[in-house]
């Protein structure tokens, strides 16, 4: 996902320890050694979750941007294309999945991963070809017909692929042309793309992708920027046939939206610098909480279930939001991941990325070296009052 204006970025975080058997979890920080490829330094953003694994890309995106003001210098320094792995039951990293070893023709870095049912993880690299990975085997398919600048990736109904591309990757990395939604089977052939519009004398560059798996339509969010530079929001709604349901530029802006296996929809909105949690099935708004002012430089960045069917929305703050359905009525609670101390914001610019939630504690991926925190499931929850209560 990106962030607003022509910059894009995803990042997740991870860290390591135990807890004493019978002891609820404490906050903590698990920190794997450091990856560098000449001056950058690899962390963690993007993750999935599978079989009690997070998979997660490693990339220096985010640090590269900071330090030189260029979404592109990334490519300026050759290294490898890594996907690490934390295993949540013994808390620690297993080694990191290597789909490109370090080398000329590797420049860009793994950006969103997606950990298929079928026991591949896909991935994306924005600035070269996505592909996929079998951790078991670590046999590595590439997929470059598809081209450059996809982005995020979203599980179909019935086993395909969608990628927003928010552009054209190497060849265009400031996006002057329209993005597009891409559809994709299993093994990596292009079944369909659609370019997004969302108004003239604008680019329009897909972010998130989200799929009910119901109805099979598809859910995008965009950045649409201007020729001045300033940028604004657009959202999709598009059937299961690639054309267009609905669309809507301005606001209220959606941060991210996400379907759990069941159809129940989480979605986070901004609408005039407020915070509001939509809950759902599909399009059809059950209940709706508001979260309160949205933070200057926050954002919503992914929303996970767990099996039980709680979502955690992740922040790049470290705010967690959870949620979870109990006797057909919605709970809500939420906690804030504490950071560690070198990755204390300005001077140690760090990012929240993705959130999961397990039995008695919560998880989230790092931009801050290869880093995954940990938090404790809150105990108070709270009744999400119905909307004619």
């Amino acid at each position: 996902m990106i962030r607003a204006g022509a910059c894009l970025a995803l990042a997740l975080l991870l860290a390591g320890c135990a807890w004493l058997p019978g002891l609820a979890p404490g906050p903590e920080a698990f920190r794997a050694p450091e990856i560098r490829y000449g001056d950058e330094r690899y962390s963690a953003w993007f993750a999935d979750e599978r079989g009690g694994v997070l998979y997660f890309g490693l990339s220096p995106f985010w640090s590269t941007l900071w330090a030189t003001g260029d979404p592109a210098a990334d490519l300026r320094t050759p290294g490898a294309q890594l996907i690490g792995r934390f295993d949540l039951a013994s808390e620690s990293f297993l080694p990191a999945l290597v789909v490109r070893a370090e080398g000329p023709d590797s420049r860009s870095s793994v950006w969103d991963v997606l950990a298929h049912p079928n026991g591949w993880i896909y991935y994306t690299t924005f600035y070269e070809e996505m592909g996929r990975v079998h951790p078991g085997t670590g046999e590595v398919q590439r997929f470059p017909a598809l081209g450059l600048g996809l982005n995020e990736l979203a599980l179909g109904p019935e086993g395909q692929v969608y990628a927003t591309r928010y552009g054209s990757g190497l060849d265009d990395p400031h996006a002057k042309e329209d993005g597009s939604l891409v559809a994709l089977s299993e093994n990596g052939r292009k079944l369909g793309e659609l370019r997004l519009h969302a108004r003239d004398g604008a680019v329009t560059a897909a972010k998130s992708v989200a799929v009910d798996p119901r109805s099979g339509r598809i859910f995008v969010n965009a950045d649409v920027i201007l020729a001045d530079g300033t940028v604004q929001f657009a959202r999709f709604v598009i059937e299961a046939d690639l054309s267009i349901r609905s669309q809507a530029v301005g606001a209220p802006e959606l941060l991210f939206i996400a379907f759990a296996r069941n159809g129940r929809a989480v979605a986070v909105w901004d609408d005039g610098g407020r915070l509001r949690l939509a809950l759902g099935d599909g399009e059809r708004e059950r209940e709706s909480l508001e979260l309160g002012p949205r933070p200057p430089g926050d954002f919503a960045q992914d929303i996970h279930f767990a099996p039980d069917g709680t979502a955690a929305v992740a922040f790049w703050s470290g705010r967690v939001d959870l949620v979870r359905e109990r006797a057909g009525a919605f709970e809500h609670a939420s906690l804030a991941l504490e950071k560690p101390a070198d990755c204390s914001s300005p001077a140690g610019r760090s990012l929240v990325y993705s959130a999961f939630a397990t039995p008695g504690a919560v998880w989230a991926t790092l931009y801050c070296g290869v880093a995954i925190l940990r938090g404790p499931l809150p105990d108070d929850w709270q009744r999400v009052p119905r909307s004619s209560d």
